[in-house]
C-alpha cells in the first residue's frame, strides 16, 4: 500500500514537472556548451514515470492555475530537500562500494525517513489543489490501475 502511494505521489510530481519542462523547453535558450555537459539525462525509469504522471494529469484536466500551483509546490520541495537528497546519494554510493559504517547506515535511514515524510506533505498539498471531480477521477484511475496490476500479476504467477 505504501509503495503504491509513494509511486502515485512521484508520478504526479514528475508529471507536473514534465509539464513545466515542456513550457521551459519552448523558451529560447542561450547556447552554452558548458551547461549542456553538466546536465544529465534522466534515467530510463524516471522518464517512464514522468510520462505516466503527465498522462494522469492530462486526464484529470488541471487548470492553468492548478498547474502553476503544482509547479510551485514541486519546486519548493526540490529546493528544500536538495541537500538531504545529495547527502543520501553519497551514502548510497558508499553502500554500493561496501564502505558504509553502521552510523552512516543509520543516517541514511534517517534521511530516507525525512524525505518520505516530505513527499507525504507534497502529496497532501497536491491533493488539496484538486476539485472533488478531479479527486474522483484520480481515484477511478487508481482503481483501474490496481485492477490491471492484479490481472497481470495473476498471469505471471503459476496457478497452484
Amino acid at each position: 500500500m505504501f509503495f503504491r502511494t509513494t509511486l502515485t505521489v512521484w508520478a504526479l510530481i514528475l508529471g507536473l514537472g514534465a509539464g513545466s519542462a515542456t513550457v521551459l523547453a519552448q523558451q529560447p535558450q542561450a547556447a552554452n556548451p558548458e551547461t549542456a555537459v553538466q546536465q544529465q539525462q534522466p534515467r530510463r525509469g524516471m522518464r517512464r514515470h514522468a510520462r505516466t504522471g503527465q498522462h494522469a494529469l492530462e486526464q484529470i484536466n488541471l487548470t492553468d492555475a492548478q498547474r502553476q500551483q503544482a509547479r510551485t509546490i514541486i519546486q519548493n520541495h526540490a529546493q528544500s530537500t536538495k541537500t538531504q537528497r545529495e547527502e543520501l546519494r553519497g551514502w548510497m554510493q558508499q553502500g554500493r562500494a561496501g564502505t558504509l559504517s553502521a552510523e552512516q547506515q543509520a543516517r541514511a535511514k534517517e534521511l530516507r525517513q525525512q524525505l518520505m515524510e516530505s513527499r507525504k506533505g507534497v502529496h497532501t498539498q497536491m491533493l488539496s489543489l484538486l476539485t472533488p471531480e478531479q479527486k474522483a477521477k484520480l481515484d477511478e484511475m487508481r482503481a483501474l490501475r490496481k485492477a490491471n496490476h492484479l490481472m497481470f500479476a495473476r498471469r505471471r504467477r503459476p496457478v497452484e
